[in-house]
Formats: structure tokens, sequence, C-alpha cells
């Protein structure tokens, strides 16, 4: 990949069509097509796609959507499908040519392509891929918010076909709608029709832009957008030069999105106009130092292309350690408590329940419940906790742990890493028995091991699909002894490895898998893991450290260990970027994972019968247990009444 930070080569690209004619190009990460990716600096693919949506009288190359896909990629091993909306580009005329292109007809053709991307039967890659992010401009962006709107109030009501994405990129929408009537005389009585010059199926063509159209765009209402909940995470990017959006919408959005920490983020561009393009022609070095500082690219007119800084403050956005820190704050707590446990001697200790289900497995309308239209479902706080080695627990900590309730621990690791490490032993005198449930009993699975075992863990993120396999394997008889507590006891347990992140990551997968969590939500509780076992890092390192020299040892003085794992990469090496890659719990490898286990198992319904053996109605048992419905009627013990929404919003019903 070239070291120049604008240019990117272009990737592989496919020309696709659905929904009432909607014409689109999915961009495929460059790693996909390179024979090594990592010697070419080109970041793993990831099973994650971007919708990027162009403005009025735009298109899917316009601005900065091209290069954004691009960029997306070849440095996040992002996919993205960008579109023409329909009267646009190469997209099939409006569907009433008197109305033109209203709002709802761009609605509908977002709902169409992301229902379109994701589902790899229809998309062309096989690939079932997690619409992670929309990114869209002016009136596109006008749209995208509208339809987030929607589909968060379906949401809310327990629509099960509710799509959520929770990261929203608004480039330039407009807040007060009305204002719309100061550039268009809509009002005007002898006003008919606006023509607009557009590229249309390949040639720039005036396109008539009727008056219910420029109607339909005073009407959007975003009084309640500060509503949207932290499902939806929104960055708005505006330039401060723009004259056709008033300024003053940036900071509108800014304040109603602001519903809790890092849930809205807004950049300014000074120069910049509603294209993203400077004012001033930069003619000579003088004005290249007065009004490009950032050496930014040019555009044809000579003008300072921002765009270019666009797409760089999207990348960031959507980088894995931003959006984290995002998911962190939105999830931090259920309802008024924290979801994560202060238990010491003990990392990595949190709650898996208080998730809102989306699209909960089974319906429980006829189960003793009141009969309504849509029941809200959530996972069951207080029930299962996950955590990392709980060998060097405090009394203290122990008595935390009984005050949760905790009745079982069930320890997944190996019989040589509980001789190394140690178990406590004295866990019965707080009611709470210990299970050894090693998912592979005679093997040391700790991140040392793993370390000697599949080098390529040191290399990726990405390789960990293919232990996660070993795992759901070799696991079936650990995971079974706890599906089989969860349906014959029913009471708080703890489940944990060595440092909470693999093995345990793998059982809380399929926990939340049975409940009907949706996929972005378990990647990134699986992710959380990447905070929680900081404090251990120290620890763990000195043991990598030790492996390391072991491995070097046997592999001989003539193997060149780090060209092995670092597959050619620059500036690499075993000891911190294999280190880093071998703690990570990387939200993308999870969505990789459920791929997989998905491809091989036919689903998490397929894998508790056909692997654990358990029947149907065992099955309808364990899911009932840890199910909460609407339990801001129920009552639950432990939290009282409490807002249930699994987002911390700040805000708490009492």
């Amino acid at each position: 990949m070239s070291t120049n930070r604008f240019e990117v080569p272009v990737p592989k690209e496919i020309e696709v069509s659905f929904g009432k004619g909607v014409k689109g190009t999915i961009a495929i990460p460059h790693s996909e097509q390179a024979e090594n990716p990592y010697e070419d600096g080109f970041a793993p693919a990831t099973h994650k796609v971007a919708l990027i949506l162009h403005g009025q009288g735009g298109h899917r190359n316009y601005c900065y959507q091209k290069h954004l896909a691009h960029k997306l990629a070849a440095e996040l091993g992002i996919y993205s499908l960008r579109i023409d909306f329909r009267g646009c580009g190469s997209s099939a005329d409006n569907e009433d040519a008197k109305r033109g292109r209203v709002l709802d007809q761009d609605l509908e053709d977002i709902s169409d392509a992301a229902k379109f991307i994701v589902d790899g039967s229809r998309n062309g890659l096989g690939i079932n891929l997690t619409l992670s992010s929309l990114i869209a401009h002016s009136r596109g962006s006008v749209a995208m918010l509208l339809w987030a709107m929607y589909q968060d109030e379906r949401s809310k009501r327990g629509d099960p076909d509710a799509i959520l994405v929770p990261n929203l990129v608004n480039c330039c929408a407009r807040y007060n709608s009305p204002t719309v009537l100061d550039r268009y005389p809509v009002l005007d009585e002898y006003f008919t029709v606006v023509p607009q010059t557009c590229l249309r199926h390949g040639e720039i063509q005036e396109v008539l832009i009727t008056r219910e159209e420029l109607i339909s765009l005073t009407r959007p209402d975003f009084s309640k957008i500060n509503t949207l909940s932290q499902d939806w995470s929104v960055m708005s990017i505006y330039g401060l030069e723009d004259g056709i959006i008033p300024i003053n919408d940036s900071s509108h959005f800014a304040n109603a999105l602001n519903r809790g920490r890092y849930s809205h983020r807004l950049e300014l561009i000074p120069h910049a106009d509603h294209n993203f393009y400077g004012e001033i022609p930069i003619k000579n070095d003088y004005d290249a130092e007065e009004h490009n500082k950032e050496n930014l690219p040019l555009n044809r007119k000579k003008l300072v292309n921002y765009n270019y800084k666009v797409t760089e403050l999207i990348l960031d956005f959507l980088s894995p350690e931003n959006e984290l820190q995002r998911f962190l704050h939105s999830s931090s707590e259920i309802g008024r408590l924290s979801r994560w446990k202060n238990v010491e001697g003990v990392s990595n200790f949190r709650d898996i329940g208080g998730w809102k289900i989306h699209k909960p497995t089974f319906s429980l309308e006829n189960s003793g419940y009141p009969k309504e239209s849509s029941l809200q479902y959530y996972v069951k706080p207080h029930t299962a906790f996950r955590c990392a080695s709980v060998a060097n627990i405090t009394s203290r900590g122990l008595q935390t742990l009984q005050s949760l309730g905790v009745k079982k621990i069930f320890d997944l690791r190996s019989d040589g890493e509980c001789e190394a490490d140690g178990a406590p032993i004295d866990f019965k005198k707080y009611g709470i028995t210990r299970v050894h449930a090693p998912v592979f009993s005679k093997d040391d699975y700790s991140p040392g091991a793993i370390a000697v075992r599949y080098t390529n863990l040191m290399t990726s993120w990405n390789t960990y699909v293919h232990v996660y396999q070993n795992m759901l394997e070799f696991g079936v008889e650990a995971y079974k002894t706890i599906f089989e507590h969860i349906l014959n006891e029913n009471t708080p347990f703890v489940f944990h490895c060595t440092a909470g992140k693999d093995r345990t990551g793998i059982l809380g997968m399929l926990i939340l898998l049975l409940l009907g969590v949706d996929k972005n939500t378990i990647a990134k509780e699986y992710e959380l893991t990447t905070i929680g076992l900081k404090p251990d890092h120290p620890h763990l390192k000195e043991k990598f450290q030790d492996t390391v020299k072991e491995m070097k040892k046997k592999l001989g003085e003539g193997s060149d260990v780090e060209m092995l794992i670092s597959q050619g990469r620059k500036n690499w090496s075993i000891e911190e970027d294999g280190f880093n890659n071998l703690i990570s719990s990387r939200y993308e490898a999870m969505l990789a994972t459920i791929e997989m286990f998905n491809d091989n198992y036919g689903g998490i319904l397929s894998y508790l019968k056909d692997e654990l053996k358990f029947t149907d109605s065992q099955i309808r048992k364990i899911y009932e247990n840890l199910i909460v419905v609407d339990p801001q009627n129920l009552g639950f013990e432990a939290t009282g009444a409490l807002n249930w929404d699994h987002r911390n919003a700040g805000k708490v019903k009492l």
C-alpha cells in the first residue's frame, strides 16, 4: 500500500442491483485479493459493512464516497456498499415521475440496501455481513437519520425485524427542515419545477426537481431525535463555509444527540463548503501555506479538497479503539447497577445479563405472560457472570460472590493450568461449589500456551476463528455441563478460564445466541475483555515472554521466528505486537466466529440438539430460565424498578 496517506489502491468492486432498481457498488477489502496482505499493509477483512449514501443531485462516486469506500477496505478491512438512490446516477427512475424523488422513496431504498447487503445469499459475496455503519451526505443524511429514528421506534416496540446500526455518520444534514423554503420558492403559485444538472446514466444532464419532492424535504421533524437510543452512536461533520445548510444546524444535532458520554461527536472543518471543498484557489506556494496548512490534495479547480479530511475523520470514528470506547460507556450499567463487578483478586468480572433482545428465539406470549402485541425481552441479570481466573480471589472477593448469590463456579481451564496456577479450596464456606469443566482437559490453553500451538494468533486477530472452531468441537462436554446447570438448578453462576477471554468468550457467545441477542451486541460484549483484562497484562506478559523464549529454543537458533509470525511486516516484534494480538478480544473476531458457527453447525439450536444432545423441551426450558420479560412490571428482586434499556441512557425510572 502507498505510503502517501491520501492514496489507496482500487480494490475489487462488484456492481449490484436490488430493490426497485437501485444500483450500487460493493467494495471488497484489499486483503481478500492480496497474496500477502500483512506484508502489503492491508487490514484483514472483517464481517463489517458500511452503507454509503449521497445527497441531492449526487451519485455513488460523489464527494468522498468512492475514496472512503477504498480507504475502509484497505485500512479497516470493512466492506462497503455505496448506492445511487432511485432517480439518481444509474438507478431506475423515480417511482412516480410527478412526485419526483420524495424522501419516503429514499427511506425505502435504504431499507432495501440494508437487507440486501447483509444477506449472503443475495449480495454475491456469500457472507452474512453485519451492517456496522451508515455514512451519508446532506439530503442522504436527513433520510438516514429519519430511517434510524423509525428503526429505533420499531425496536422499542419489540419489532424483531427492526434494523439497528451502531454507527451513523451525518455529513451536512439539515436540522430545521422548513429552511428549505429559503432556497426554493415552493410556495410561489407559479412554481412548478427546478432544473438541476446531475450525472444520470453516465452523462451529465438536466434533471427536474418537482414541487412535491421539495415539499417532502420541508417536513422532517427532528425534535424527538434526542430519544434515539444509544444503540446508535453518531458523528456529525460540517464545513464552516457551508452555503446550503445553516451552520447552526450542526449545533442543534450535537445538542439533541448528546445522550451520554461519546454518544455524539461533532467535527467542524474550517474553510470547507457544503461538498467539502475550499473557496480560495491555490495558485502558488504562498496560497498553499496560507490556505492549505494540512497539505491536502486539490481538485481540478485548484480548490482544497477537504473530502480527504472527511475520510480521515470517518476512519478514526470507525476505528476499533473508538468503537470499543463508545460501547464501553454506553453499556456500563444495567439499569442503575454496574455491569462490571469489583471482585477482589479477580479481573474481567462482569454480568452478561441485562441486554435487550431484539429477536427472541422463542415467544413467551403463551407462557403465562400478559397477551400483548409485543413483549420486551431481556437477558436475565445477576444470573451468569464471566471473568478471568479466580485462583487469586481473596476472602473479600468470595464475600462479594456470596452477596451476588453465586452458587457455582465453572472452571474451564485444563488440568495443567489448574495445577500450575491453583484453585481456591474454600468455596464451600461461602455456599459456592466449584465445578471443573475443562474445554481441553489435558492441554494447557492459557494465552502463553496458545502462543506455542497457534503462532498465527500472534500474527493477527483474524485467525482466532480457527482456534474457536476447536473449542466448539472439543468443549462439548464442558459447555453441556453448564447448560445442564441452567436447566436443572437455575441459580447464579460464574464461568471462567485463565484470562476470561477465549473459552469463556465462546460460552458467552453460545448463551447469548440462544437467547436471540444480536450479533453486534454479542461481539461487543466479547470485546469488553480488552478492557477487563488490562489489570492482568503485566502478569500475562511475563508468562508470555517465558513462553516465547521456550518456543525459540525449541525451534532452534536457525529458525526465524519473527519472520514466521510477522508474515513480512516491518518493525514488528513478537514481544510487543505478538503479545498485543494474543491478548486482543476483537469485535471482528467474534463476528467471524459467529458466521463460522452458523455455517458449521446450522445455528445455536442445532448445536444444542446435535452436539450437546438436549431435547427441544430442554432447550426451551434453558431459554426461559435466562429470559426476563417486562422486568419493569415484574419487580425483579435484585434490581427493583429500573430502566431496563440495555444502554446506559443516564436516566432511571424510579
